[in-house]
C-alpha cells in the first residue's frame, strides 16, 4: 500500500501537468521564488540603494568574466532586455563600478569591465548572495541541491526549446 506522503506527491505532480490548482502550479511557484530572491537582493545592496536588480545582474556578469565582454553578452546570460541592461551599465558607469571601452578593432560596439571599487562590491555581494542561497538550502540534503540544480539547468533549456516564441 502506498503511504500518504507518496499520494500527496502524486497528486503535486497531477496538479502540475493539468494545471488543476494555481497554488500548486508549477509557474506560480517559480514566480514566487523568483520575486523573492529579488525582494532578498535589493535587501543587499546596502549602501548602493540607488542600484537595481538589472544592475546587480550586470555587475555579476561582468565581475565573473576573466575578460572585457559586452552588453549584448550580458543580454545572453541573464535572458534580459537590452535596454534594460544598457540603462544599468550607464549607472554603473556613472558609480565608477564598472569601465566602458570602445571596441579597438570595431568601434560599433562597447566592452565593459569592473573597476577595483566595482569588484569590492562584486565581491561583498557574492558573499552576500552565498549566506543567502545558505538560508535557502538549509533544509535540503547536498544531494538533494545537486538534483534540484540539475533538474532547473533541464527547465531551463526545456523553456528556451519550447517556450521561446519565433
Amino acid at each position: 500500500m502506498y503511504d500518504l506522503s507518496y499520494i500527496f506527491f502524486m497528486k503535486i505532480i497531477k496538479n502540475l501537468k493539468n494545471y488543476k490548482n494555481f497554488e500548486s502550479s508549477m509557474g506560480f511557484k517559480i514566480n514566487k521564488l523568483s520575486k523573492e530572491l529579488k525582494r532578498y537582493s535589493a535587501k543587499m545592496i546596502g549602501e548602493y540603494k540607488q542600484l537595481g536588480i538589472p544592475e546587480l545582474f550586470t555587475l555579476n556578469v561582468i565581475g565573473d568574466s576573466k575578460k572585457n565582454i559586452t552588453i549584448k553578452h550580458i543580454c545572453s546570460v541573464h535572458w534580459a532586455d537590452q535596454a534594460e541592461i544598457s540603462r544599468g551599465v550607464k549607472k554603473l558607469v556613472r558609480l565608477h563600478l564598472v569601465n566602458k571601452v570602445g571596441g579597438k578593432r570595431d568601434r560599433r560596439f562597447t566592452l565593459l569591465s569592473i573597476t577595483p571599487k566595482g569588484e569590492f562590491l562584486h565581491k561583498k555581494l557574492l558573499a552576500k548572495q552565498q549566506e543567502r542561497n545558505l538560508k535557502l538550502l538549509r533544509d535540503f540534503k547536498n544531494s538533494e541541491v545537486a538534483v534540484l540544480q540539475r533538474l532547473l539547468d533541464k527547465l531551463l533549456i526545456s523553456s528556451q526549446k519550447y517556450l521561446v516564441f519565433n
